[in-house]
Formats: structure tokens, sequence, C-alpha cells
């Protein structure tokens, strides 16, 4: 995938049909877009692949992670912090 339509696309035509477990390359970015397209398919993406041991590298972003769950941001966007 590339990007976060087309995944969005993806998941649409596989609606009440079947799962899918989205990966990401581990960035907070690409993190956050496919946390937030889970949470819109909620019966269609009941896990993300994501690399927790490199979360620990990338403190300050806003990425909640307990218990092995990762937790959308209620700040705005993407719920993240970027800094040039």
């Amino acid at each position: 995938m590339r990007g976060f339509g087309p995944l969005l696309g993806l998941i649409e035509m596989g609606k009440g049909k079947i799962e899918v477990s989205p990966q990401n390359p581990s960035g907070p970015v690409s993190a956050a877009a496919s946390l937030h397209a889970a949470a819109l398919y909620p019966e269609n993406v009941k896990s993300l692949e994501y690399a927790f041991d490199a979360a620990r590298t990338r403190k300050g972003y806003g990425e909640r992670v307990e218990d092995g769950n990762l937790y959308l941001s209620d700040k705005p966007g993407w719920g993240i912090k970027v800094e040039n």
C-alpha cells in the first residue's frame, strides 16, 4: 500500500468478508495512519503490525502503548507530534 487512501480502499473492499492486519514501516506517521484506518473498520481490522521495540526510540511523538495495545490520541489530526 502506498498511502492512507489505498489502505482504506483495500479494507473497504473486504468489508464484512475478510480480516486485514495492516503493516507499517514503523515510523510514527505511518503507525498513526494505520491505527486510524483500523479504528474506522474495527470489524475488519483486529490487529496492526507494529514494531514495539522501535517505539522506545521515538519517545515524544505521542504514541500511547499500554499492555501491548496502541491507542488513538485525542489530539487533532493523526494525533502525533513531528518535529523537523
